[in-house]
This record gives C-alpha cells, sequence and structure tokens, in this order.
C-alpha cells in the first residue's frame, strides 16, 4: 500500500476470505465448530458480519449453512479467496502477512464439509465470538472527518472524479496508527482516496501528480483499512486538509452519498515514520487492439529505506504487473509479480519482513495491458488508450508504503511523482547548481542513472533526466 505491520484480520477486509489452517496428518474430520468456524472468524467476519460491508452475514453455524452452496461454489472455482500474488517457490514459506491463498490441503478440508452434511460438532470448541464496533473495523476512533457538501450519484451515464475537501483543525501534528474509509452509499463508490494537503500548499495539478503525492488511505476494492503496529505511524500534519478524490459507477439508482474517513491517534510518536511512494508513469500509450502492451514506470531510492507494503492499480484493460528492486549493480529482484491482475480486487500485499532498499537502487513497476477484442472487459479494443481516471482510461500507478531507520519526521522526503518529482530529485542533487548532475554529485547512484547521460559527457542535465524517464 505492509514482524507484522498491519493485523491481517482488519487491514483488508475481504468478501468471503478463508485462510489456511495447520492441521495434523490425523485430524479429526472438520466441523463446522472445531475448523470452519475458526477461519471464518479470522478472516471473514470483519466484513461477513452484522453491519459488515459484505452482502451476508457469517457468524454463526446458521448463517454459514444457508450460504453453503455460494461458498462452495467461489471456492471450488477460485474466485475466493482472492489473492493475486505470485505463489512463492516450492518448499519455501510466503512473504506476505495477509496472504490469503490456499493450499491443496485446506481447500479439500473446507470443500468437504461444504459438499458433505455439514456437522456442528461440538460447539464447545467453536471460537468466541469477536467482539466490533457497530460501525468502525479499526475501533472507536478518535476523530472521524467528513465533508459538509452530499454528493448526488445519478442513476446512469459516467460520473467525472468528484474532489472534497475536510479542514482538521488540528491545532498540533499527530500520529496515526490506524486508518479506515466508510462511504455512506458503498454500491456507488469504485474508489476513495484520501490525501494529505498541508497548511498553505495548494493542490498538485497534472498528470499523474495528483494520485501519486501524498497519499493517505484508501477505500478501493479488498481494502479499507490500515492499521500500523507499535513503532510505526502516519503524519497528520498540525492544520492539514484531507483531499477526497471520489469514484462513483452509477448503478441504474440514483444515490447520495457522503463518506467518511476515522483515524485512531498513535498514544506516543513513533519510532518510525510510514510514508507512500507512487511509482507513476503518465506517459502510458496502449495501441488499439494489443493484446500484451507492456509499460514501465520507475522512481529511484536515494537513501537506504524499509519497504512495508505494495498496493498496485490500474484499470480494466490490466492484465499483469510487477515491482521490481534494481540495485546500483544492476542485480534485480522481484518484489511483488501478479501474473493476473483483477481490476475488481485491487488488494494490499503486505510483507511478513520490511525489505531493504539500498540507496542508489531503484524500484521498477511494470505493467502489461489487454486493449484487444480476447479482453472481456476491454471497453473499446479500437482506441488506444491513455492515462485518465475513468476506468475506460487506464493508469499506471504503484504504490509502496516504507520508512527509513532515520527518526520519524526526519526520514526520506516524499518522492513527487512526474515532472515534479523529477525536478525536485534533479534540484536537491545539483550541488553546487551549475545545471547538471554529475557523477561526483551522484556518487554510488551514478551507474543506475548514467544511461540518462544521452550526449556522454559525464552529465545529465534537467532535460536529459525528463527525457529518460518519460522513455522508461
Amino acid at each position: 500500500m505492509v514482524t507484522r505491520i498491519l493485523s491481517a484480520a482488519s487491514a483488508v477486509p475481504l468478501i468471503l476470505c478463508f485462510a489456511a489452517a495447520e492441521s495434523p496428518s490425523k485430524a479429526p474430520a472438520p466441523t463446522y465448530s472445531n475448523k470452519v468456524a475458526h477461519i471464518l472468524a479470522k478472516r471473514c467476519v470483519d466484513c461477513h458480519r452484522k453491519g459488515g460491508s459484505a452482502p451476508f452475514a457469517l457468524e454463526s453455524f446458521q448463517d454459514v449453512n444457508s450460504k453453503a452452496s455460494v461458498i462452495e461454489a467461489a471456492v471450488r472455482s477460485g474466485k475466493m479467496p482472492p489473492w493475486f500474488a505470485a505463489p512463492p517457490e516450492a518448499g519455501k514459506p510466503s512473504p506476505w502477512a495477509n496472504d490469503r491463498s490456499l493450499g491443496a490441503e485446506e481447500k479439500a478440508s473446507l470443500l468437504n464439509w461444504l459438499g458433505g452434511k455439514r456437522p456442528l460438532g461440538d460447539p464447545k470448541e467453536a471460537p468466541q465470538p469477536r467482539a466490533f464496533d457497530a460501525v468502525w473495523q479499526i475501533g472507536k476512533p478518535d476523530a472521524v472527518y467528513q465533508y459538509t457538501q452530499p454528493v448526488n450519484i445519478p442513476a446512469d451515464g459516467v460520473v467525472p472524479y468528484v474532489i472534497r475537501t475536510v479542514e482538521t483543525g488540528l491545532t498540533e501534528d499527530k500520529w496515526v496508527s490506524a486508518i479506515e474509509i466508510r462511504p455512506s452509499a458503498r454500491s456507488v463508490v469504485h474508489h476513495v482516496l484520501v490525501f494529505i494537503q498541508e497548511a498553505g500548499d495548494a493542490a498538485r495539478r497534472g498528470r499523474g501528480t495528483e494520485e501519486a503525492v501524498n497519499f493517505f488511505g484508501a477505500y478501493v476494492p479488498g481494502n479499507s483499512t490500515l492499521v500500523y503496529a507499535d513503532g510505526l505511524a502516519k503524519k497528520l500534519p498540525k492544520g492539514a486538509v484531507l483531499r477526497f478524490q471520489l469514484h462513483y459507477t452509477p448503478t441504474g439508482k440514483a444515490a447520495v452519498d457522503q463518506t467518511q474517513i476515522a483515524v485512531r491517534f498513535a498514544a506516543k510518536p513513533p519510532k518510525h515514520e510510514v510514508l507512500v511512494a507512487g511509482i507513476v508513469n503518465p506517459f502510458i500509450r496502449i495501441p488499439p487492439g494489443a493484446e500484451n502492451h507492456p509499460e514501465k514506470a520507475v522512481i529511484p531510492v536515494p537513501v537506504d529505506v524499509k519497504i512495508l507494503a505494495f498496493m498496485p492499480h490500474m484499470h480494466l484493460r490490466s492484465k499483469s504487473c510487477k515491482y521490481t528492486l534494481v540495485g546500483a549493480d544492476g542485480a534485480r529482484e522481484t518484489l511483488l509479480d501478479v501474473p493476473k491482475y483483477d481490476f475488481n480486487w485491487q488488494l494490499y500485499y503486505l510483507l511478513k519482513e520490511p525489505k531493504t532498499a539500498l540507496a542508489g537502487s531503484r524500484v521498477e513497476f511494470d505493467g502489461v495491458y489487454d486493449n484487444s477484442s480476447k479482453n472481456p472487459a476491454n471497453p473499446d479494443p479500437t482506441k488506444t488508450v491513455r492515462w485518465g481516471q475513468q476506468t475506460f482510461e487506464e493508469m499506471l500507478l504503484g504504490y509502496i508504503e516504507y520508512y527509513s531507520d532515520t527518526p520519524a519526521g526526519e526520514a526520506l522526503a516524499r518522492p513527487r511523482a512526474g515532472g515534479a518529482f523529477i525536478s525536485a530529485a534533479f534540484t536537491r542533487l545539483d550541488a553546487n547548481k551549475d545545471g547538471k548532475v554529475t557523477k561526483e554529485e551522484l556518487g554510488a547512484r551514478w551507474d543506475a542513472l548514467k544511461a540518462a547521460d544521452t550526449n556522454g559527457d559525464g552529465a545529465i542535465t534537467l532535460e536529459e533526466a525528463r527525457a529518460y524517464f518519460r522513455s522508461r
């Protein structure tokens, strides 16, 4: 977007989410009480509960028994649980803290119960019912922000992105340990992105800049909460404004939405500030009919950082995506591979252990698009597709959550996207302000960026830098 950085039970709410449960080789036959209820309590009832975001509850034997055929079909088809990261190499554990994929044994056991007589078993073996706040999955919030002017969504048509801002009124900096976004009309809300706009700053404009800078929280298919462990938190500055970017999809019935964002504040300043980088390429161009069209975005790593999590974002023509760490020596390491990206589930991939990215390296975000008639979700395979906010347009945007080993508040400056990011980075690196960045000024980062020196004079100008990153 990610040791445990988020609580996997609350970090990513999912519909019909089932987790693998270890069992001995001679485990008793599964019953609702001794196995199924435990799986549901850990992974499903965050959404599948009374008042939750899912269409039905799975909090009791009666709930599950009445929906057994629906659950069985979803699990058998592979539609559930929704998880799209490539599996680990044979014999290696999953690197993901919130991995929801089912192993063959776990899937067989679950299907055995769902397709069989579905015994209740001994109720004493069932887990204690989980307690939930009446509204918020993150528990009772310390502050709830909501824009005052509701949004009217028509019954049909295309609704341009809606922007709403909310003054936080904070008189001091606050450290946020949990975030949750809750629309009031979920049926018409495709996603909500919330950004921090600091006091006195104007909202940034330009292709890719708006989405990639100062990201705070999201409501997307598969994710509406972020809960950080002790020692990690996001900063909500004094006087900050929260900027809501709302994407609505009409359903045939008019609706009114007034989305809220809730936060919990950390009891004390964290050891590390959680930052977010948006790796973006706003210059994508997908030809008509292209079945496997690649595009690339890249961001340099100017200081050593620890990567926590990833949240890739693409649209209807998306096919696959991948994050790759490229060292200063050219060595490549896959960080996250999503071989079958699904626009309907924009998941948050949380690492069990933070991944170190050294200064002088870079992170590449590669996407592959299917703009052909073979893509059933393709709005129009005859069109050239470029960057845009609507789903019939496209994006290549890869969020990364990370922190630095420097104290909170003194870590890596939040990156800037597109031309704004390039200009800011160039100005910072041009130590003698002569309009060129030399090998001496770049140090270890020169090997990763020397290809930008197109005239071979041993220095990179701002124009060369812009051309280099636009061509990536």
